[in-house]
């Protein structure tokens, strides 16, 4: 069994999985409606973008029939762009994430399931996507006050080359545990270079 890393332990108050997740690379992404764009200037004067697009996240019904418990499917694409001199020479990591808002806890705890194999995804000699942290394995309870309060939580990443690619999600599925009253989750793509650049875009909330 595989340890959960003190970060996202500290952080997280909500679970993810990937019911089916494809990495795609190519100059896809300008087809797609874009929900949210930010971009930095790296060391070497390269443009790095995060991009978020094709965002919906739909609310349902948990299957537990916790009254505590809020569930959602999300579909959309997490992406990058570099543009500059030798920006196909470009690395980093992608990440994929939410932050969480909820007014109170019942106990000031909030439960969650977070350990997952990686998965490897390819595509060319030069573009790379390795995936970890897709399905929830591990049942975790985390102290977080009595709220109202604000979580973060990294759902899936990988380390990513070359100038654009992203990831398309389709039926990527999250729930919280143990919030009283609505929940509220606002989607982030998370692009760090390898010399540490950091760039973050936040896509559109939702109230479940």
């Amino acid at each position: 069994m595989r340890k959960v890393s003190r970060r996202i332990a500290r952080r997280v108050a909500a679970t993810a999985s990937t019911a089916m997740v494809a990495a795609v690379f190519a100059g896809g992404m300008a087809a797609a409606g874009v929900d949210s764009t930010s971009s930095i200037i790296d060391h070497d004067q390269r443009t790095i973008a995060a991009i978020e697009s094709d965002t919906r996240i739909d609310s349902v019904p948990p299957l537990d029939s916790n009254p505590l418990t809020r569930e959602w499917f999300h579909s959309g694409r997490a992406g990058f762009k570099v543009s500059g001199d030798h920006d196909t020479d470009w690395h980093g990591h992608l990440t994929v994430g939410y932050m969480v808002g909820y007014p109170a806890t019942l106990d000031g705890k909030l439960r969650l399931q977070y350990l997952t194999p990686g998965v490897e995804l390819e595509a060319g000699t030069d573009l790379k996507l390795d995936f970890y942290d897709l399905i929830p394995r591990l049942g975790l309870e985390l102290a977080v006050g009595f709220g109202p309060g604000i979580q973060t939580v990294e759902c899936a990443g990988g380390d990513i080359s070359g100038a654009e690619g992203y990831i398309q999600m389709s039926g990527f599925h999250g729930a919280v545990t143990g919030a009283v009253g609505p929940v509220t989750i606002r989607p982030f793509v998370k692009v760090v270079s390898s010399s540490g650049d950091t760039v973050v875009t936040y896509g559109p909330t939702t109230t479940l």
